[in-house]
């Protein structure tokens, strides 16, 4: 298994910068969570979350199970308080047989992440919009 660890990704302004998503716990096993937090932001509520599992299946395979979640947040002007608001979240859920054949992973890999990062898909993911 995989140690955890931060994780350093470029953030989407428009002079990316890296952002870490500091480990907060890693799973403990088949079926735990590992959660990692970007901690930007007054308080827990407003950091954006990243969580990953992995659990086997019953049909001789495993799924992967990845969630982002990014949250908005403002101060109250009259009260100084962070008032968290609605978050964009996005589930990712990747099923590898068990017998599927050890030299293609990596192309599967690429294709998912690369057309995940393809500006097509991007903008589609930016606004919530079918690819008409």
């Amino acid at each position: 298994m995989p140690q955890a660890a931060n994780i350093v990704v470029k953030n989407g302004a428009t002079t990316p910068v890296d952002k870490t998503f500091e480990l907060i716990s890693p799973a403990a096993g088949d079926g735990g969570i590992g959660r990692w937090y970007l901690k930007e932001g007054a308080i827990l509520g407003a950091f954006p979350l990243l969580t990953l599992s992995s659990t086997p299946t019953s049909n001789r395979s495993r799924v992967v199970k990845l969630k982002i979640r990014v949250p908005s947040s403002f101060t109250e002007a009259a009260t100084g308080k962070t008032i968290v608001g609605p978050a964009v979240e996005g589930n990712l859920t990747v099923s590898v047989p068990d017998d599927f054949p050890e030299n293609g992973k990596n192309d599967a890999v690429a294709y998912i992440s690369n057309l995940i990062g393809h500006q097509l898909i991007k903008s589609a993911l930016r606004d919530a919009v079918p690819l008409t």
